[in-house]
Order: structure tokens, then C-alpha cells, then sequence
């Protein structure tokens, strides 16, 4: 309680102090969520919600089971999670898991696995806004989300330890229980509702973080952040842009886009991303509370993510195939990413096998 007045009397004294800056970050927050944010993910939120009320993710589940329980430890229906997840960006993926574990399609344990390595970002953010709108190259975008979508798989095989005694638990269907059958037009005004709810809740989380940042920067927080970072050899412009993503992922994939770092900025935008900042895991940590799952262990889910996607870029950034340096830098090479991903993925399941063995030691939370 103490922290949390500390917190409140700090952002009231930033308001006072630096109004113009703060109403700038808000404005700037608003703009986003209006031009971006509700209409790329309202209708995602919809979806979603109805393809769980529809009983269709515990179809799905019955097929996907042969892939998702052998690979990742959970039922089918997180595939469902983890489509939604990569095609929609955060926090639909959380929000899936939790509707999951809701509808008795997992158990809480499951549902602490999928959160952990479904909840990723979208296309439209890699693709769209960070590879043509930031380093102007379609490629380099799909690539980025490439790397994102491996590495996020990555977690996932890791993550398959977590807690493994308790499936057993679940065979048993002790907590299973049937989804409630409602009509259409229900449904949809439960799917509207509940999105309209989580919108706002994202769109909030949003604005506040941008003024959040706004403040940081006038009491000079995120310039002794930098100067901390410039103590490691890190240069001020990027440790700047670094401090600025690790609390608003957008803002810091701008700022690290900006930068002349040649193939490694690639690296650092796709850390950043995978990260996804402060305030998008407090987003995810108010909706996986209220099903009493665990923020440390997602916490620490992003954490490996965004190091595993740093790894990911970095071995991208020296495949020979396309020069794939030369796009992440000039933004010139045109080349089929497809063929490009081929490697990557190779080089991803190896990967994955080694750090499947070594996380059954260190990954079995309690």
C-alpha cells in the first residue's frame, strides 16, 4: 500500500510540474489507441471471445492436442491461444488463456504455461509499424516477426516443465467441467461486452504509460537509467532508447529504429519487442490476477523471450543466405523470407532441444 501511494504522489507531482509534457504524452497515447490499437484489436477481442462462448477452441483442441500436449505440456484449445496470440498481438493471447482456464478447458497450471508463450505481439505492430513504418522494409518486418514467433515457441518448449507433476491431476477430470451453452445473440452481447471492458482496459494502461514515460523523463529518470547503462559501455543514444522500451515498448522500437547500429539495431528492436515492456506486462498482470495466476513466472517468461529472440537475430543477422544484415541496415534487398525462414527454423529447433533439457533443472517453479 505504501509503494502504491508513493507511486500515485509521484505521477500527481509530474502532472504539476510538467502539465504540457504530460498532456503531450497523453495526447500522444490517445492517438495511438485510436488510429492503431482499437481497430486492430477490438475486433480480435470479439473473435476470440465468441470462438470460446461457440465451444469452437474445445473443438480445435481434439486435433491440436496431438501437437500442442507433446511439445508444450498443454491441451489442444491453447492452440487456439497461441494462433490467436501471433495474429493479434497483446493481450489477447493472456486473455485467451485465461478464458481457457475459465471455461474448464485447462488447468490453472496449464493455463500459467500458455500464458507464458502465447501472449505475443501481432503482424500488424512487427510487420506494419516497426518494418515499413520504422525501417521502411516489409522484409525486415516480416523477419523481426519470424524471429518473434520462433522464439516465442521457444519459451513454450521450455515452459513445458513448469509444475509437470500436476497434469496428472487433470487426466483425472477432477476440475473439468462442460462450457455453458448460450444462444447468439447472448453470446455476442457477452463478446461485445467483455471487449468494450478489455479495450478500454488496454487503451488506459496505454495513455497512463505515456505519461508515465512523459514524467520519467522530466525528473531525469530515464537519463540515469542511460547513465547507468553508459557505465557498461553502451552508448547514450541507445541506452536511452533502451531505458525508454523497457517501459513502453513502441516508444523504444522507435528510438532504437532511429539509430545508425547497422544489423545489430535489428537485434536490440527485436529484444525490445519481445520484452514488450512494463506497461504491457502490467496489462497482462491485471488479467491473469483475476484468474490468480502467477505475474512472477510471466515475468520471467518474457525475460527468456526477449533473449531468446535476441539470440534468434543475431544468428539472422549472419545467415548468408540474402544477406540478411544488409536489409536489417540499408533496407534495399528484396528477397523471399520464406526461404529465409527455413534456416532460421533449423537452427531454432536445435535450439529449442538444448534449452528443453537444460530448463527441465532451473524452469520447474513452485
Amino acid at each position: 500500500m505504501r509503494l502504491l501511494v508513493i507511486f500515485a504522489v509521484f505521477i500527481f507531482a509530474g502532472f504539476i510540474s510538467a502539465p504540457s509534457k504530460c498532456m503531450v504524452g497523453a495526447a500522444e497515447g490517445l492517438a495511438l489507441c485510436a488510429k492503431v490499437i482499437i481497430p486492430s484489436l477490438f475486433p480480435f477481442f470479439v473473435c476470440a471471445k465468441l470462438f470460446v462462448l461457440s465451444g469452437i477452441a474445445k473443438r480445435l483442441g481434439r486435433w491440436m492436442s496431438v501437437f500442442m500436449r507433446p511439445v508444450f505440456n498443454v491441451p489442444g484449445s491453447a492452440g487456439f491461444a497461441f494462433i490467436m496470440g501471433i495474429l493479434s498481438g497483446y493481450p489477447v493471447g493472456a486473455q485467451c488463456g485465461v478464458d481457457l482456464y475459465e471455461q474448464g478447458l485447462c488447468t490453472k497450471t496449464e493455463a500459467q504455461r500458455i500464458i507464458c508463450f502465447c501472449n505475443n505481439s501481432g503482424p500488424l505492430f512487427i510487420i506494419g509499424a516497426i518494418g515499413v513504418g520504422m525501417l521502411y522494409s516489409h522484409t525486415a518486418g516480416i523477419t523481426l516477426y519470424i524471429i518473434h514467433v520462433l522464439s516465442a515457441i521457444t519459451v513454450g518448449i521450455i515452459f513445458r516443465w513448469y509444475k509437470k507433476s500436476e497434469v496428472i491431476s487433470f487426466a483425472n477430470a477432477a476440475c473439468k467441467k462442460e462450457a455453458q451453452k448460450v444462444g447468439f445473440g447472448e453470446s455476442l452481447s457477452i463478446a461485445i461486452s467483455k471487449s468494450v471492458e478489455l479495450i478500454l482496459y488496454v487503451c488506459g494502461f496505454i495513455v497512463f504509460f505515456s505519461v508515465f514515460v512523459s514524467v520519467l523523463e522530466h525528473f531525469g529518470i530515464i537519463k540515469a537509467l542511460q547513465g547507468f547503462l553508459y557505465n557498461f559501455g553502451i552508448s547514450k543514444n541507445v541506452s536511452s532508447a533502451l531505458a525508454t522500451g523497457f517501459f513502453e515498448v513502441s516508444k523504444g522500437a522507435m528510438r532504437l529504429c532511429m539509430l545508425p547500429l547497422g544489423s545489430f539495431r535489428g537485434v536490440l528492436v527485436s529484444m525490445v519487442v519481445a520484452w514488450s515492456g512494463i506497461s504491457v506486462i502490467l496489462q497482462v498482470s491485471g488479467i491473469i490476477s483475476k484468474a490468480g495466476l502467477s505475474t512472477k513466472v510471466f515475468i520471467l517468461a518474457k525475460f527468456l523471450h526477449s533473449a531468446i529472440a535476441g539470440i534468434y537475430a543475431m544468428i539472422a543477422a549472419r545467415l548468408p543466405i540474402g544477406e540478411v544484415q544488409t536489409f536489417l541496415d540499408q533496407h534495399t534487398l528484396d528477397f523471399n523470407p520464406w526461404v529465409m525462414s527455413l534456416p532460421i527454423l533449423a537452427i531454432a529447433i536445435i535450439l529449442c532441444i538444448i534449452l528443453a533439457f537444460g530448463s527441465f533443472i532451473y524452469c520447474n517453479i513452485k
